[in-house]
């Protein structure tokens, strides 16, 4: 089990550390710095409203489909057809709500066809998940991998064709970047049936709601923790949007710090997307999981407090070079946001175990509070803090949540508290903060100066027992199960 997760994992993590960096900081980055704040705030804020109510597209589809694939691989051909004509039809409803909610928060009407682009966008995302979730359940880890990446790959290509060459770049649009998704999202979604289609069995094209029926009962816990989740995870910009007279200008400034969030949420999300079948697998199995928890939440968490650490420290630098307005501020907002990022961390892995166990009203409860906490903070933060509200309030929600999952893992699974991992963890981030204290005293250019940060505390990680390589070696040189 720990073998299947660590190859699969480094496979994903190598695939996506060449496309995705490229596209956040080489394409996202500029088209930020070409359109400019307010006008990227104004996408932005489209953008979340659209992903919010994306969960009237998957309804928990996505995490439901990865838990009972990989419990039963053999119903991959009744679920698929009869799911995928589900979701054509869910797009009439997806596409109503949204606009609503865009007249009701009061976007321009000019902005409609704006919007539509971006909901058509999205809901070819939602089919592309839906055919990476079919693939996940399956355990084709490797073939999901190399989907992600298609879409990102075919943006860096056309919108870096259409930044690059001078008529174009000087003048770039917006609309562009939206089109440009479309077409890359339709690509990826064509490969991703091809190659999915050819590894089911007995599959047949049809529609059976006596079937659909017993899985969307089953499917309702799934998509209220997916709506719920969506909301307190993107509900901040909207509501700058909303609050502030400025709102458009501060969505955007929060988007500078939260899209640097986002890309690195990619990285943490590839372990739900493994943990998630690998647990359920183990869970009906009657496996133990304690171990690969650990281990995933280490190789999470550890490497990213080393990388967070001189981001922090240099941020001012960093965004520099990043973006071309409100800089300070910006760099601040993705300073307190860095703390969502390692809530995040520790809630994918232990959150990953509870659905595969199934414990959805519990997790239901908690979202439902962090969606309360959200708004309330945000109502009182945001007219007196403006942006930096928002992200405290992120933040804020984050922490709740982790300690929310810990604690109810630790109830449920009977976990044993390991002091002396606990005591390798306090020890490690003394030490980590010393030495990024000690490296910024030392006056060395910036760059190098994160550089032997991310080094020193690749070390450390190692000295201090959190990271074993000889543990990994031992794992990747065992028979596969």
């Amino acid at each position: 089990m720990k073998r299947k997760f660590i190859t699969n994992l480094s496979f994903f993590l190598l695939l996506n550390l060449l496309i995705k960096p490229v596209y956040v900081f080489g394409i996202d980055r500029v088209v930020q710095n070409k359109v400019g704040a307010e006008i990227y705030g104004r996408y932005f804020t489209l953008f979340n409203i659209a992903i919010i109510f994306q969960i009237l597209l998957d309804l928990g589809i996505e995490n439901f489909i990865r838990r009972e694939i990989a419990k039963d691989p053999e119903r991959s051909g009744v679920f698929f057809p009869n799911i995928i004509i589900f979701k054509v039809l869910l797009l009439i409803p997806y596409f109503i709500i949204c606009f609503a909610i865009a007249s009701i928060q009061g976007i321009d009407t000019r902005d409609f066809y704006f919007l539509a682009l971006i909901l058509l966008n999205q809901s070819l995302a939602s089919f592309i998940l839906y055919v990476r979730s079919n693939m996940g359940g399956l355990q084709l880890f490797k073939t999901e991998s190399v989907v992600s990446v298609v879409d990102r790959s075919l943006m860096i290509l056309v919108v870096g064709s259409l930044l690059i060459y001078p008529v174009t770049g000087h003048r770039f649009r917006i609309e562009w970047f939206v089109i440009s998704q479309t077409f890359a999202y339709l690509v990826s979604l064509i490969i991703g049936l091809f190659l999915l289609l050819r590894k089911i069995d007995s599959f047949r094209f049809q529609f059976q709601f006596a079937l659909l029926k017993p899985i969307l009962q089953k499917l309702k816990p799934f998509a209220l923790l997916v709506l719920l989740m969506a909301i307190y995870y993107r509900i901040d910009s909207i509501m700058l949007s909303s609050l502030l007279p400025d709102g458009n200008q501060q969505a955007g400034i929060f988007a500078h710090g939260f899209r640097i969030l986002d890309f690195m949420s990619n990285y943490a999300l590839l372990f739900p997307v493994l943990l998630l079948p690998i647990f359920s697998r183990s869970l009906h199995q009657r496996q133990p999981v304690d171990g690969l928890l650990q281990l995933s939440a280490l190789i999470l968490i550890v490497p990213s407090l080393v990388v967070i650490s001189p981001a922090i420290i240099y941020r001012y630098n960093l965004f520099e070079i990043l973006y071309k307005e409100q800089i300070h501020l910006s760099a601040d907002v993705f300073a307190v946001l860095t703390i969502s990022f390692l809530g995040m961390c520790i809630s994918y892995t232990f959150g990953a175990l509870l659905t595969a166990n199934g414990n959805l009203r519990q997790l239901n409860i908690m979202a439902a509070i962090a969606v309360a906490l959200s708004i309330s903070l945000n109502s009182i933060l945001i007219p007196k803090y403006h942006v930096f509200g928002a992200a405290i309030t992120n933040a804020s929600v984050q922490v709740f949540t982790i300690i929310f999952q810990v604690v109810l893992a630790v109830k449920i699974f009977k976990l044993r508290i390991n002091k002396k991992l606990i005591f390798k963890i306090i020890l490690f981030l003394i030490l980590l903060i010393l030495v990024s204290y000690t490296v910024k005293c030392s006056h060395l250019p910036w760059l190098t100066a994160s550089a032997v940060i991310v080094l020193l505390g690749l070390i450390l990680s190692v000295g201090t027992g959190l990271i074993s390589f000889r543990g990994l070696l031992s794992i990747l040189k065992q028979e596969p199960s």
